[in-house]
């Protein structure tokens, strides 16, 4: 239940501590811990009238129900990022149904109606955000077309050439079926969380602790698989994953398996471009059929990325889409060269120069671009 209301993009530069306006013991027990974890200084205020002072330059205005009333009472002047803030404990033990809520949403002019701890990781975010003054990092994936096709070296490549460039860039294996993202990037011997560690975590995932949790080389992040255990990633857990990444980061690159998955939907989803890899023959084309009618329904912003002598489209192919998207044939976005150089740079932690290194650089900019959104059958995610 987050976001009920959600007028507005909340993305305000704090200028002070925030303000949590309830005399309920359980629903700041609730709230603050959020807070916490967000690095969002909030301040509790256990009686509406002790809100005047701070009502107009808090970051975030969050009101319990109990105070609401009170608070259109004493004809608080309307403001930006008013949450109306309750639990599920509270709706469910509401005699009165929770649609008392509504009315003094809409009295106080408030952005959002949420209830805890459903809606934690919507508040961890807004926090977050309102914190460090950003929005969410974007999201570009990476899939093969086919077997052999070099997504992997796509997303590497990509996350590498970002990193280099003074980006903080995540990169997310999902592809379980490869040899792990972490050993194409030279990191399998590094320390740090793997797919399995972040399923065990409980709680909020605070995004500077994934940072400095993850193996790394400078600016680049990996999230890759464990070899002894690899297994399918819930989608829970890559949502939570995805959210602190999009936080601390400013890139985030996702190398997807060419079979769908429930995570890889919600990246696909969350994606502003997806590359589906195509190498030599025209046998390539027909074989990534499969890929773009599995993902094609969840982002119409599906291009092809040539693969060594790969070539354009062969005369009369069609690619097909999903009828329920709205689908048009899609471009082709740029060309990676084959070179036997660059496995062996990227695992070192290098990146390439030259031609190579501007097909990098181009490749990577076409895929972070803002796209507008088209009619999609299934979105979800700010892109």
């Amino acid at each position: 239940m987050a976001a009920i209301l959600d007028r507005r993009t909340a993305t305000a530069a704090p200028a002070a501590e925030s303000i949590l306006v309830t005399a309920d013991d359980r629903l700041a027990e609730a709230v603050l811990p959020v807070a916490a974890a967000a690095g969002h200084p909030l301040r509790r205020i256990d009686h509406a009238p002790d809100a005047a002072a701070t009502w107009q330059r808090a970051p975030v205005v969050l009101v319990g129900p109990d105070l609401a009333a009170d608070c259109v009472a004493l004809d608080f002047p309307p403001r930006d990022h008013i949450v109306v803030c309750t639990t599920v404990t509270w709706l469910g033990n509401d005699p009165t149904d929770a649609s008392v809520l509504w009315p003094m949403a809409f009295r106080l002019q408030a952005t959002g109606v949420i209830a805890l701890p459903a809606a934690d990781d919507w508040l961890l975010d807004l926090l977050t955000r309102t914190v460090r003054d950003t929005e969410p990092a974007p999201v570009i994936a990476a899939v093969a077309g086919h077997g052999g096709a070099g997504a992997s070296t796509i997303a590497l490549a990509a996350a590498s050439g970002a990193a280099r460039d003074g980006r903080r860039t995540v990169l997310i294996d999902l592809d379980r079926t490869g040899g792990g993202i972490d050993a194409a990037a030279g990191l399998a011997s590094q320390p740090g969380w793997r797919w399995p560690s972040l399923a065990e975590g409980s709680g909020l995932l605070e995004p500077e602790r994934l940072l400095d949790g993850l193996p790394r080389r400078g600016g680049l992040h990996v999230v890759g698989p464990d070899p002894r255990n690899p297994a399918d990633v819930p989608a829970d857990v890559f949502d939570q994953v995805l959210r602190a990444a999009r936080i601390a980061a400013d890139l985030v690159v996702v190398d997807l398996p060419r079979a769908r998955t429930d995570a890889a939907v919600r990246a696909v989803t969350a994606a502003r471009s997806v590359a589906v890899a195509i190498g030599p023959g025209d046998r390539s084309w027909e074989a990534a059929r499969s890929v773009t009618a599995a993902y094609g329904l969840y982002n119409a912003h599906l291009g092809a990325v040539l693969r060594g002598d790969a070539r354009a489209r062969p005369a009369g192919f069609t690619w097909d889409g999903p009828r329920e998207a709205d689908w048009a044939e899609p471009p082709v976005w740029g060309a990676l060269p084959t070179d036997r150089r660059l496995p062996v740079l990227l695992r070192q932690g290098r990146v390439p120069r030259g031609r190579l290194a501007r097909a990098v650089h181009d490749l990577t900019a076409e895929l972070s671009r803002e796209r507008p959104r088209r009619g999609l059958a299934c979105t979800g995610a700010t892109r």
